[in-house]
């Protein structure tokens, strides 16, 4: 929408009331209207009045690091550079941990309390005694006994410890008496206990929109979250729906809402459609080659991503975008999704670096390791998938006892790598040793190692001159080997997971649409395959991906496109696309 000055009179008349109030708060309203910047305007006010202590700052919450180092980029030309100090950025997750690192022994945990990777985690889930998801009891006990903690157990862990501890929770209390709690919808049970904890002496100020609510999938969300603030607290609702100034002059506001409403115009202005027949990722990538031509032409960032409704689809595009497909050249892009294999495959590719030669000893290590990444690589562990682990287990038994029985045809692969590995991929330079041990497991005639050195292209944890590379490096020097290879990689798994909703450094990215919460970029393309598509055709309920879509196009300040097979287009578009080109 415009706003026009009524509009803007209006909109500023709420925002004004919203500052000056000063008690609990529910700031409403859609992509771009608003919320974070009215958040800091409040902040800024709080920190010229003064705030109670002179440590005491203003808190704000949200889930992923890319937003909150959007709104660190943002803070500045709101918040005056002297009161900078006044305001500190965390994520749901970073906070609980904080915590929880400072204060879990409490709980009777050891001192040094340590996060369980997703990969770790799995590797629990798979060596306990059965097939079935692990429970909560299983986690707060290795908690209690050995200090590990998985990510879900953050919040309901560091609650408890506020909880118990009353003058502790008066202390955080004191050093942030007001919390501001940025995408509430998407808040677990156990998030929400943590804030109502401290909203018994904070003041909470929830910005949120139900129409985003798109996480109803993970334990703990609740459709009701809005309603349970407003029945716990005397507050000041602000509804800033009615506004957007992320992409005012069009209508992919109008267009999200009518998507979640299930009836659709025929046009929109800067949402387009493109119907897909063959070759449907060499159409996406010529369509993405014009939207940069086109903001290039136009003088604004290249900021573009590709949304897709699966981790396997954005996978397809990446690998496709980074071929040359003439008369269409490589694009250089970075990717967001679930990297739980990735991670594990690093790790194993680590410890064949780490290994100093081709002995039975250390061939009964690795195929440890290759047994470790088959229980981590994926929360989904399959009884083949164990059978699996517990025979190269057997095996790595065997070559430590030098028994002479017929070895395993992973064995005799593994043997084939880690001399490759020796022979080549010991410079001691180690993001190029790391490069060529991939290389060599890529060209393995073993698939599980193929498939392995495949996964580790979707994180670039050894940079150059990274932190990562320097410990390698270190180890090199010191030792004439990368002894800690495996550990240094483990240390950096954890880093990133911590940091994993960073968007990169690259103008282009390909995410799902669950990873593009709380981002926004100059275009968005929307893109699903026939087999992969954004509804599937036993979903009956399309309430899930009406969200998901509005949430989808949202993120775009200029234009969104929507590509969809045309012989089977997405139920979600009820409107004829047989059309080409724009809509």
């Amino acid at each position: 929408m415009t706003a026009s000055s009524k509009d803007e009179s209006e909109y500023d008349r709420l925002i004004q009331r919203f500052i000056d109030h000063e008690g609990n708060a529910l700031v409403c309203g859609g992509a771009g209207c608003g919320k974070t910047t009215a958040a800091l305007r409040k902040a800024a006010l709080l920190a010229d009045k003064g705030l109670k202590f002179k440590h005491s700052k203003a808190l704000f919450l949200s889930f992923a690091n890319a937003t909150i180092d959007r709104i660190a980029q943002h803070a500045p030309g709101i918040i005056d550079s002297s009161q900078h100090w006044s305001l500190a950025l965390n994520t749901y997750h970073g906070f609980a941990w904080a915590i929880l690192r400072n204060h879990g022994y409490l709980l009777g945990a050891p001192r040094n309390v340590t996060i369980l990777s997703p990969g770790e985690e799995n590797a629990f889930r798979a060596n306990l005694n059965d097939l079935e998801p692990a429970n909560s009891d299983d986690f707060i006990e290795l908690f209690i006994n050995s200090g590990h903690v998985s990510f879900d157990y953050f919040a309901g862990l560091a609650n408890e410890v506020l909880e118990n501890n009353p003058i502790l929770l008066k202390a955080y209390a004191d050093a942030f008496p007001i919390i501001f709690l940025d995408e509430f919808q998407d808040t677990t049970d156990s998030q929400w206990a943590l804030m109502k904890t401290l909203g018994k002496h904070s003041r909470l100020i929830a910005l949120g929109d139900p129409d985003q609510r798109i996480y109803d999938h993970v334990v703990g969300a609740s459709p009701y979250r809005f309603e349970e603030f407003v029945a716990e607290y005397q507050l000041e609702k602000i509804d800033l729906s009615g506004w957007n100034w992320r992409s005012p002059e069009g209508s992919i506001t109008k267009f999200g809402q009518d998507v979640l409403a299930g009836s659709l115009e025929e046009e929109y202005a800067d949402v387009d459609f493109i119907p897909l027949d063959h070759r449907p990722l060499f159409r996406l990538k010529g369509q993405v080659l014009k939207a940069i031509k086109r903001l290039d032409n136009a003088g604004k960032g290249k900021s573009i991503a590709i949304l897709t409704p699966s981790n396997a689809l954005s996978g397809q595009v990446y690998d496709f975008f980074l071929e040359e497909t003439p008369p269409l050249p490589k694009l250089y892009l970075d990717i967001h999704v679930g990297k739980d294999e990735a991670f594990a495959a690093s790790i194993f590719v680590a410890t064949v670096m780490q290994s100093p030669d081709d002995s039975n000893a250390s061939l009964a290590y690795l195929s440890r390791a290759l047994a470790h990444y088959t229980r981590t690589r994926s929360s989904k562990f399959s009884k083949s998938g164990r059978d699996e682990a517990e025979k190269l287990d057997r095996e790595a038994v065997r070559l430590d006892g030098g028994t002479t029985r017929r070895e395993l045809k992973s064995t005799t692969h593994l043997r084939k790598l880690l001399i490759e590995s020796l022979a080549k991929a010991r410079t001691g330079h180690p993001l190029a040793d790391f490069l060529t041990t991939v290389s060599a497991a890529t060209r393995s005639e073993y698939g599980p190692l193929a498939s392995l050195a495949r996964k580790t292209r979707l994180v670039n944890l050894i940079t150059r001159g990274g932190e990562l590379e320097s410990h390698l490096a270190h180890s090199w020097r010191r030792a004439g080997s990368y002894e800690d290879a495996e550990r240094d990689m483990r240390d950096a798994v954890v880093t990133y997971q911590m940091q994993s909703a960073k968007t990169g450094s690259r103008d282009l990215v390909v995410m799902t649409i669950h990873r593009a919460k709380g981002r926004e970029f100059e275009e968005v393309f929307v893109y699903e395959e026939r087999y992969q598509p954004f509804v599937p055709e036993k979903v009956v309920d399309l309430t899930s991906a009406r969200y998901a879509m509005n949430v989808a196009v949202t993120r775009a300040r200029s234009r969104a496109t929507i590509l969809t097979p045309r012989s089977r287009p997405s139920r979600l578009f009820t409107v004829d696309t047989s059309s080409d080109g724009q809509r």
